[in-house]
């Protein structure tokens, strides 16, 4: 199972900064983020890390408003039209999405379309009888 660590983070200068810093001192190497201001200050950060759990119980120690939220990652090709083609058949899956984004992997040259479904199961039934593979933990997190 994937997932996506999820901190609510107030817009202040110095609160993102307090989130790298416990993840370096507990060798945590982000993959992507995304941040998405909602209101009144504050904001949902996205991190995908190379060990979620572990990022989930050290910041959850330092007090930090954290959440594990599953995950679908889907590979593409990196190349033009291949988010495209891949969202084709995301499509004819049924399969709608809240939020998405994406992750370059340079030592395969593809790319990694993840995605926040209101349904993962759900969603991950109707992909693989679509023909699409829901990606393992190695090669999304890159241990």
């Amino acid at each position: 199972m994937a997932y996506e660590v999820s901190i609510f983070l107030e817009n202040k200068i110095g609160h993102f900064e307090r989130i790298t810093q416990i993840l370096k001192k507990n060798e945590i190497n982000i993959r992507t983020m995304s941040i998405n201001d909602t209101s009144n200050g504050w904001g949902i950060l996205n991190l995908l890390v190379n060990n979620p759990q572990k990022a989930y119980k050290a910041l959850e120690a330092e007090g930090v408003s954290v959440a594990l939220k599953e995950i679908i990652a889907l590979e593409m090709k990196d190349e033009s039209g291949g988010l495209h083609d891949l969202l084709l058949k995301v499509a004819q899956a049924k399969v709608n999405f809240n939020n998405a984004n994406g992750r370059i992997i340079q030592e395969t040259k593809s790319a990694i379309l993840i995605l926040d479904v209101p349904d993962i199961a759900d969603s991950q039934k109707k992909l693989m009888e679509n023909g699409l593979q829901i990606l393992d933990d190695e090669k999304i997190y890159g241990n």
